[in-house]
């Protein structure tokens, strides 16, 4: 208290032109010291900025990594398809057999066919009934060779055998709890199939046992979510963590 008497005292006592002289060089300090802290927090903002910026930069290059897996993937599969393909047309056209060998074959392919579709899970249900009519009436023309008719079975065959890679997903109306919904359908080949209502608010997953809609916890929503961003490739590949059915007892119709 001494101290600022004092020096209350020797202002009074100084010059004029001498104590403002003080005051200016205490308010061309504080002024400094304001700059220094105003030129500190844009140094922050800068270097928060170039952080965020790394970051994206950083992401970008991992998802066009995985991009490049994943087409690479794909590259593969069709080539495998495209060999299994020109493999398949040239054993139809060594076909030996007559129309009255191959027709009962191709009658219980079609019909197998149509029992395992009934037994697997409930997806691309209208799609897949079509084709399945579609072929028995294909049978009973006779205006198509049996080379024609045996290459459509085994291409349909090639069809389902395809659904069971990959994921998919496809924006769909079902039956829920005895009302009808739209919702986002997600299916992990033939391993699990869920759905995400369109508010996100409701997921499920299908119970093959007891042939419906189980309800999810709140905390497989985001995952689903990104699994349906992957199918429809607007997101990279990843590692998706999703409860599986238990495997079902009953096996295919063969």
């Amino acid at each position: 208290m001494r101290h600022i008497v004092f020096l209350s005292l020797l202002l009074a006592w100084l010059p004029l032109t001498a104590q403002d002289r003080i005051e200016q060089a205490i308010d061309t300090s504080e002024q400094t010291t304001r700059e220094a802290v105003r030129s500190q927090n844009r140094i922050d903002r800068l270097d928060d900025e170039t952080r965020r910026k790394l970051e994206a930069y950083r992401q970008a290059i991992w998802e066009r990594q995985q991009l490049e897996v994943y087409s690479q993937q794909l590259d593969e599969l069709q080539r495998i398809q495209t060999e299994d393909v020109t493999r398949l047309r040239e054993e139809l056209a060594e076909v030996p057999l007559s129309e009255d060998d191959l027709m009962p074959l191709m009658l219980r392919m079609v019909n197998a066919l149509q029992r395992f579709v009934d037994a697997d899970l409930p997806f691309l249900q209208d799609e897949r009934q079509q084709r399945l009519t579609s072929l028995k009436q294909m049978l009973g023309d006779a205006e198509l060779s049996v080379s024609e008719k045996y290459r459509r079975v085994i291409e349909a065959y090639q069809v389902e055998l395809d659904y069971g890679r990959g994921l998919a997903s496809e924006r769909t109306e079902l039956e829920v709890a005895g009302r009808r919904v739209v919702v986002d359908l997600l299916r992990v080949g033939r391993v699990a199939m869920y759905f995400l209502s369109l508010d996100g608010g409701t997921a499920a997953i299908w119970d093959h046992a007891l042939g419906q809609w189980s309800e999810l916890p709140a905390t497989h929503r985001s995952m689903i979510r990104q699994g349906i961003r992957i199918a429809r490739e607007v997101a990279a590949p990843e590692l998706l963590e999703l409860p599986v059915p238990a495997p079902s007892s009953e096996e295919a119709p063969r």
